[in-house]
């Protein structure tokens, strides 16, 4: 998997199994394709199927799903594993999933990281992490959407 390649295929929906396809998929009884199309690299497929076996209980499992769109090192991917440990009650991991994104400069991130803080009892770095990007950017939107 490349994340460069994930993320162009995520971003167009092409040469992908669209999330509409999955919902489909999984809704009715074809949980074993989207499993499958997973592991065979399927953006859509591995985040409703992780959901999917998250809303079982099956935690590991999971994040074995994930693991490896998250190896790539794609902000998106890492964006939602953090969400499910950040769930599962394992605020500190998160923030240390998204913590190097934001450091690289990734908007999101920033803004993802700054609510994992301030959800965990760190509002002040949560502040002192966003104070430096208020007003900046040459973008009309701002830096939290």
């Amino acid at each position: 998997m490349d994340a460069a390649e994930l993320d162009r295929r995520t971003r167009m929906h092409t040469e992908c199994v669209p999330p509409d396809l999955v919902t489909y998929l999984l809704g009715h009884g074809h949980a074993d394709v989207v499993r499958d199309l997973a592991r065979d690299g399927e953006w859509f497929c591995a985040r409703a199927w992780a959901q999917h076996l998250a809303e079982q209980g099956r935690r590991e499992e999971a994040w074995g799903v994930l693991a490896p769109y998250v190896e790539t090192g794609w902000w998106t991917a890492a964006g939602r594993a953090a969400e499910l440990l950040d769930a599962w009650g394992r605020g500190e991991e998160a923030i240390a999933l998204v913590r190097p994104y934001a450091d690289a400069g990734e908007r999101s991130a920033l803004r993802d990281l700054a609510l994992l803080l301030a959800r965990h009892g760190r509002a002040e770095e949560a502040y002192g992490l966003l104070r430096p990007h208020v007003g900046t950017g040459s973008s009309p939107s701002p830096w939290w959407r």
